[in-house]
């Protein structure tokens, strides 16, 4: 079931982070989220425990997928298309979609292709430390 986060749902949500990523958000930075009017955060549940969540912004006409993660043992199953994809129908179809994403992050890069993104441009230490970043935008297709 896809339903809108609550901030009750924020420790489930940063426990997914972290297992996540090499480089997780902090608690406090996925908090402010809860409070900005053009964040969106969903959570995908299976058996009511969260298994998925994803954030996005929408400012105007130009959507930004700011991050999403599946739990471990949830992967592979669809989620974070579904998610994606309910996210999408909630901003509607005239919505310019764009992300940025590590060069070498090759599952991420591979689950986005997937949502129909592709990369468009490659943006120079974009995290610092001389790692690159892939600018992708939903194709037209």
């Amino acid at each position: 079931m896809i339903r809108k986060a609550s901030l009750e749902d924020l420790n489930d949500i940063y426990n997914i982070e972290v297992m996540s990523f090499d480089t997780p958000w902090e608690k406090a930075s996925i908090e402010v989220e809860f409070y900005k009017d053009y964040a969106s955060i969903y959570v995908f549940e299976v058996e009511k425990k969260i298994a998925a969540y994803i954030i996005t912004w929408l400012i105007g006409h130009e959507a930004e997928l700011i991050t999403i993660a599946v739990d471990e043992g949830c992967r592979r199953q669809g989620i974070g298309k579904a998610l994606f994809a309910h996210i999408k129908e909630i901003y509607g179809e005239n919505v310019l979609w764009h992300l940025e994403v590590a060069c070498e992050n090759n599952t991420a890069i591979h689950m986005y292709k997937s949502f129909g993104l592709e990369i468009t441009s490659t943006i120079a230490n974009y995290y610092g430390d001389g790692k690159n970043a892939y600018r992708m935008i939903l194709s037209s297709k």
